[in-house]
């Protein structure tokens, strides 16, 4: 019962029960997010997650609905972490390999996330609203630079492949590996494969081995390469408009 003027407060629920964080929405969707990003979402069921956070399954329901609100409860944490730069005119280039490398570093933590589109179907409200600004702060970059709308589109898609397919092939083989493996997989060519294929005859290849090319130097190069191209766009354009800052 209540005095009028005196509304009940809702009961509060301890930070921690039993040593262990009290199950929260946003603890379930870490969780899923952490599980995901290491092994895929195919390891995210619902036994699995009450499993890893120490609770039943039946628990689990209490917060959500079922499996797919958890898939988007994760997708949407993971989207939410994505920081981006402020990109302006006037240093573009700088402002772009920012942003690339942060992108880069959220991909690396999570890495079997950007496997979601071949494993679930996300819904809108998977999706935090990081994922629509910072692609649009691109575009609009390239807009102030003078580069016209398809273009720019196609400059956009380019960058977000060759960052989703150096995440998988290179990061992701080069973090697995250890010891010399670290660097010479990041050619998708482990010592092992030319060892078993000792008598073939792949000179260029082997030397291209060789020189040990770290993930950092393909990244500064798939970078350089992009920018080189931006610059090009540029030179040939019209004049960038007026700076606008993209924070």
């Amino acid at each position: 019962m209540t005095t009028e003027g005196h509304e009940r407060q809702p009961r509060r629920r301890p930070a921690t029960r039993k040593g262990r964080p009290t199950l929260t929405r946003e603890l379930i969707a870490e969780r899923a997010l952490e599980l995901a990003g290491t092994e895929g979402f195919p390891a995210v069921t619902m036994r699995r997650l009450a499993s890893e956070l120490g609770v039943t399954v039946r628990a689990l329901y209490n917060y959500v609905d079922d499996r797919q609100e958890v898939i988007e409860l994760a997708t949407h944490a993971f989207t939410s972490r994505w920081e981006a730069p402020a990109l302006t005119v006037d240093r573009w280039e700088t402002g772009l390999r920012d942003y690339c490398g942060r992108l880069r570093e959220l991909y690396r933590r999570y890495p079997r996330v950007l496997l979601v589109p071949l494993d679930e179907s996300v819904g809108p409200g998977g999706v935090h609203s990081a994922r629509l600004r910072n692609p649009d702060k691109v575009l609009g970059l390239l807009h102030d630079l003078g580069i016209d709308p398809q273009r720019a589109a196609l400059i956009h898609a380019e960058l977000g492949l060759k960052l989703f397919a150096f995440a998988l092939l290179v990061d992701y083989r080069a973090d697995q590996a250890t010891g010399p493996a670290r660097t010479n997989d990041a050619l998708s060519l482990p010592e092992s494969w030319l060892a078993a294929h000792a008598s073939l005859d792949v000179p260029h290849l082997t030397e291209a081995h060789a020189t040990g090319l770290s993930p950092d130097a393909i990244f500064a190069h798939i970078i350089d390469t992009l920018l080189a191209a931006i610059r090009a766009e540029v030179s040939v354009g019209t004049e960038p408009g007026p700076a606008r800052p993209r924070s």
